[in-house]
C-alpha cells in the first residue's frame, strides 16, 4: 500500500470491499419481525393510501417514515417488500462504505489506499453485514449519518459543503428518530469550533492575526461566509423537516411517534426498574466494545484523531466522530440499549470506530516508517494494514458463525441473537401464512410481535407491548426494563378492543395434545376456547400451536386439532 498508489488499486481495494459486504450480509440474509410493522403500514399506504397499521385507525405504529414511504412505492410497481428493503440496506452499506473512504481522503488531504481500510473493517464487521439485512431502515440512516460527517469535514476545506448538511439531515431525520439529536450535535461541534476560533483571534496579538487563511477573514467570502453557509443548512433542514413534522402531527395528533411513548415514557411500576434500564444499556456497550474490539484498538485509534493540527480536517473529523459516538453511546445506554443483537441500535458508530481507527493506524505507520530505512519504510503501512484487517476478519467470521449456530437462541441480558430473532420471525410468518384464509373481515386479534404475523394473515390487530396501540403507549406503566418492551397490554385494557382472537396467550409444542395455556383464565371465562393448528414449517419447539379463539366465532381453519 504506496500513497502513490494508483487510482485502479483503491478502486479495486473498495470494490472488494463491497463483495466481502455483500456476501457477508448473504450469510444472514432474514428480515426481523419488527420489519414487518413498516410492511404493514407500506401496504396500506400502497393499496389505500394510508399509512395505517389498521385502516381508519392513525396510529404511529413505526420508526421510519422515509423507509416506510419508500417501500410503499416499492409495492405500487410489485416490488415486494420483503425482497426490496433487503436490497435496499445492502445497497446502503456499499454506499457507506464508498463515503467512509471519501472520508479517510479527505481527512489525509490526498487520494490513498488508506481509504480501502474503514471499507474493508465495516465489510467484514458482523454487526453491519447483519443490518445490512434485517429489512430495517438502519442502514439507510447509517449512510445518511456518514454522509452528513463528510460535509463536516469537507466544510473545513470549503464552507460551502456545510449546505449539503441540511437535505442529509433532514433525510436523516425523516428516517431515524435520532436524527435531530445527530443534527444538534453537528451543529454543537460546528459552532463549537467556530466560537474557539472567534476566541483565539481575540486573545491573539494583531500581527498574529495578519496570517490567517481567507475564510477567516472578515470578507464576504471569509468568516460571514461560514456563517451563511451554515444559515442555508439550516433553512433546508426545517424546509425539508417541519412540514412533514406538522404532517405527521396532524395526521396521528401526537408530537412524537407512538414508538416513543411506548418506550420512553410512562410510570416504572417498580422503583428498582429505572436502575436495571441502565445497567442493560452499559451492558449493551460493554458488548459492542468487547465483539468490535473497539476497546483493545481505542488508545491507538484516541492516537489518530488528536495528533493533529486543530482545524485542520483531519481534527474536525476526530471531534465529530468523537462528539457522535460519546452523544449516540450515552442515548444508548439511557434508553437500555436494543433487544436485537449485533448492535443495530448503535450501527453509526461502528463508521466512526472504522474511521478513527484507520487513522490510528495509518499515524502509527508514519511513525514507523520514519524511524527505519526507506526500504522498509515503504512496506509498514502495508503490513499494519493486512494485520489490522485479517486479525478483525478472524474474530468476526467466528462472531458471525457463532450468531448464526442453530440453536443459539438463549437471550443475553435481554439481547437476542440474529439466529433467533430469524428463526422467530419464520414462525410467526408461517402462523401467518397458514391463518391467512380463516379469517373474516370483522375479526381483530390481539398479537404479540406486529410483524410477520399480522403481515401475512392480513389480520386487524394491536400488539400487548403497544407499538400500535395508543392506549397502551399513553396509560400503561412500564413494568420491565427490557429496552423496546417496557409496557404490556393488561388483560382489562386488551379486552376493551373486543378482540375475536388472543394470539399473545399461546403455546407452540410437538405433540397434538392441547396444553393448558397459564394465561388463558380471564379470557376463558369470558367466551373464549383454546385453539390448536397443526401449522409444519415451524420450527421453535415443535408444529403444534394453540391460542384462544372466541367461541362464538366458530373458528374453522385447515390444520385445526380436534
Amino acid at each position: 500500500m504506496t500513497e502513490r498508489g494508483p487510482w485502479r488499486t483503491r478502486a479495486a481495494w473498495l470494490g472488494a470491499a463491497a463483495i466481502v459486504l455483500v456476501v457477508h450480509s448473504l450469510a444472514y440474509n432474514f428480515v426481523t419481525d419488527d420489519a414487518y410493522i413498516s410492511f404493514v403500514f407500506a401496504r396500506n399506504l400502497a393499496e389505500h393510501g394510508e399509512l395505517t397499521f389498521n385502516l381508519g385507525q392513525p396510529v404511529e405504529g413505526y420508526t421510519s417514515f422515509l423507509w416506510t414511504f419508500v417501500l410503499g412505492l416499492g409495492m405500487v410497481v410489485g416490488i415486494a417488500p420483503e425482497l426490496l428493503s433487503r436490497v435496499l440496506g445492502t445497497a446502503c452499506g456499499v454506499a457507506t462504505l464508498y463515503v467512509a473512504g471519501r472520508i479517510v481522503e479527505r481527512a489525509l488531504g490526498r487520494r490513498t489506499p488508506w481509504a480501502a481500510v474503514p471499507a474493508l473493517l465495516l465489510a467484514c464487521s458482523s454487526g453491519f453485514a447483519c443490518w445490512a439485512s434485517g429489512g430495517l431502515e438502519t442502514q439507510l440512516f447509517t449512510l445518511l449519518v456518514t454522509a452528513a460527517i463528510d460535509a463536516m469535514v469537507a466544510a473545513a476545506g470549503s464552507p460551502r459543503a456545510l449546505r449539503r448538511l441540511g437535505p442529509i439531515l433532514a433525510l436523516a431525520s425523516l428516517t431515524r428518530p435520532e436524527g435531530p439529536m445527530v443534527a444538534a450535535v453537528l451543529g454543537a461541534v460546528w459552532a463549537g469550533g467556530r466560537a474557539i476560533a472567534w476566541l483565539g483571534r481575540r486573545t491573539r496579538p494583531a500581527a498574529a492575526c495578519a496570517d490567517e487563511r481567507p475564510d477567516d477573514a472578515v470578507s464576504p467570502h471569509g468568516r460571514f461566509a461560514g456563517w451563511r453557509d451554515a444559515g442555508i443548512a439550516v433553512g433546508w433542514f426545517v424546509a425539508l423537516w417541519a412540514p412533514w413534522f406538522a404532517w405527521r402531527w396532524w395526521y396521528y395528533g401526537w408530537p412524537f411517534p407512538n414508538t416513543y411513548y411506548v418506550k420512553a415514557t410512562g410510570a416504572w411500576a417498580a422503583p428498582e426498574l429505572p436502575g436495571q434500564m441502565i445497567r442493560n444499556g452499559l451492558y449493551y456497550v460493554a458488548a459492542w466494545l468487547g465483539q468490535s474490539h473497539v476497546l483493545h484498538a481505542l488508545p491507538i485509534a484516541i492516537c489518530g484523531l488528536v495528533a493533529v493540527r486543530p482545524r485542520t480536517p483531519r481534527f474536525i473529523l476526530g471531534v465529530t466522530c468523537a462528539a457522535v459516538s460519546a452523544v449516540y453511546l450515552a442515548y444508548a445506554v439511557s434508553v437500555g440499549g436494543d433487544f436485537m443483537g449485533l448492535h443495530r441500535f448503535i450501527l453509526p458508530v461502528f463508521v466512526c470506530a472504522a474511521l478513527a481507527v484507520t487513522l490510528g493506524v495509518e499515524w502509527l505507520a508514519r511513525r514507523i516508517a520514519g524511524a527505519v530505512d526507506a526500504r522498509w519504510g515503504r512496506r509498514v503501512a502495508p503490513a499494519l494494514a493486512a494485520v489490522l484487517i485479517a486479525g478483525f476478519a478472524v474474530t468476526q467470521l467466528a462472531l458471525t458463525r457463532a450468531s448464526l449456530r442453530w440453536g443459539n437462541f438463549d437471550s443475553d441480558h435481554g439481547i437476542d441473537t440474529p439466529i433467533y430473532l430469524a428463526a422467530y420471525t419464520a414462525d410467526r410468518a408461517a402462523i401467518g401464512r397458514a391463518t391467512a384464509s380463516c379469517f373474516v373481515p370483522g375479526d381483530f386479534s390481539i398479537v404479540g410481535g406486529a410483524g410477520a404475523q399480522p403481515y401475512y394473515g392480513r389480520m386487524r390487530a394491536i400488539d400487548v407491548f403497544g407499538l400500535v396501540s395508543e392506549t397502551i403507549a399513553h396509560d400503561e406503566p412500564r413494568i420491565r426494563a427490557r429496552a423496546g418492551h417496557t409496557k404490556f397490554g393488561s388483560d382489562r385494557v386488551l379486552a376493551a378492543y373486543d378482540p375475536t382472537f388472543v394470539f399473545s396467550c399461546y403455546q407452540i409444542h410437538a405433540g397434538p395434545t392441547q396444553p393448558v395455556l397459564p394465561c388463558a383464565g380471564f379470557w376463558l371465562a369470558r367466551g373464549f376456547e383454546e385453539v390448536t393448528l397443526h401449522v409444519p414449517a415451524l420450527r421453535l419447539g415443535g408444529t403444534y400451536y394453540t391460542f384462544l379463539a372466541r367461541k362464538d366465532r366458530q373458528f374453522a381453519c385447515p390444520g385445526r386439532v380436534h
